[in-house]
């Protein structure tokens, strides 16, 4: 999970970090915090056995402002492992268990916008697939392989809001590897046939989203981007997306269409996913399905590539202290329990 919205955020804002982030430094048109998290989780899964792992993170924010509308601000964060839980992550070879996440600088024009550079979501995440990504584990299984299913490196990013419109335009540098090569991120043509090499470097992307409240309660999404690869290897990227919220109730879906040319062959799939969750007092309780399916000119034509039910509650046993148990089901039989404690701050 990237991360898990009730609400989900408008475009970039510097305080899309946790809410309780320390601050180191306060001032009338400054501040400088830090913030993170400790989260341990034991995982049952029906095919591979018994697991455990710790996951800590921590990263720094700050922002200045002139008083006049102007503002620049920054962002750094990093994920680190344990040493047992290393083998079979997408931590890069060689010893290093530090992985970045969000990296970058911008700077904001009141009226204007906010201009965004260095490693961070895209538009096609944070306005269309973010609306269902609100699981402590799992998530976007059929939304997997779109733009920005992970963090997007050398990015320049615009961002602004007019009204109930929020839109947001990027654009993404040459990228060897999609900046993650341990998984992958623009590598996922899903066995379907086409040639993989010729997606392990991305030379540009292009990306556009937009979110629109209808009311104060259903907002709209819609986003679109295309990719570009070595030997004329193409990636076009489709999603609309609805959320609706009510209370303490929360409801989302999100469709998604991938195209995939590696300048011969061509592949191209549809995912569907809702997602709900209800905030009870000191629970919050989560629920979800996904489901892809996939089509090639090569290979596993019409096959279904994500099927999964995920059931999940966490108990807030503080403010910033949450105790969590969830479980994912996919219909070829397998299933996945997790239970986990997390300390945000």
């Amino acid at each position: 999970m990237k991360k898990a919205i009730f609400t989900l955020a408008t475009p970039l804002l510097l305080a899309a970090t946790a809410a309780n982030a320390a601050s180191i430094i306060k001032t009338d048109n400054s501040s400088l915090d830090i913030f993170g998290r400790a989260k341990f989780t034991a995982t049952n899964n029906s095919e591979s056995g018994s697991s455990s792992s710790f996951s800590p993170r921590f990263g720094v924010k700050g922002q200045i402002e002139d008083g006049n509308g102007t503002s620049a601000f920054f962002r750094t964060g990093w994920d680190m492992q344990s040493a047992t839980d290393k083998k079979g992550s997408n931590l890069k070879k060689g010893g290093d268990n530090i992985k970045a996440r969000y990296q970058f600088v911008g700077l904001g024009f009141e009226g204007i916008g906010k201009f965004t550079f260095g490693q961070n979501d895209t538009p096609f995440y944070t306005l269309v697939t973010s609306a269902t990504d609100i699981f402590q584990y799992n998530g976007l299984e059929a939304s997997a392989g779109t733009y920005g299913y992970n963090w997007a490196p050398n990015e320049a990013l615009y961002s602004n809001t007019f009204g109930r419109l929020t839109v947001q335009a990027s654009y993404q540098f040459k990228t060897q590897e999609g900046g993650n090569s341990d998984n992958g991120d623009i590598l996922d043509v899903f066995d379907a046939g086409l040639t993989s090499a010729n997606f392990k470097t991305q030379n540009n992307a292009y990306s556009a989203a937009a979110s629109y409240a209808l009311t104060d309660a259903l907002n709209l999404r819609a986003g679109y981007a295309f990719q570009t690869f070595t030997n004329n290897a193409t990636k076009s990227n489709y999603g609309l997306a609805a959320d609706y919220t009510v209370g303490n109730l929360y409801f989302a879906g999100v469709y998604t269409h991938n195209k995939e040319d590696d300048g011969q062959n061509k592949a191209s799939r549809n995912g569907y996913e809702v997602a709900a969750s209800y905030n009870m007092d000191k629970y919050t309780f989560r629920t979800g399905y996904a489901y892809g399916t996939q089509d090639s000119d090569v290979a596993n034509n019409d096959i279904s590539y994500a099927k999964a039910l995920k059931l999940g509650v966490d108990y807030h046993i503080f403010s910033n202290v949450t105790a969590m148990t969830q479980i994912t089901h996919k219909t070829d039989g397998s299933n996945s329990y997790y239970g986990g404690l997390k300390y945000t701050f």
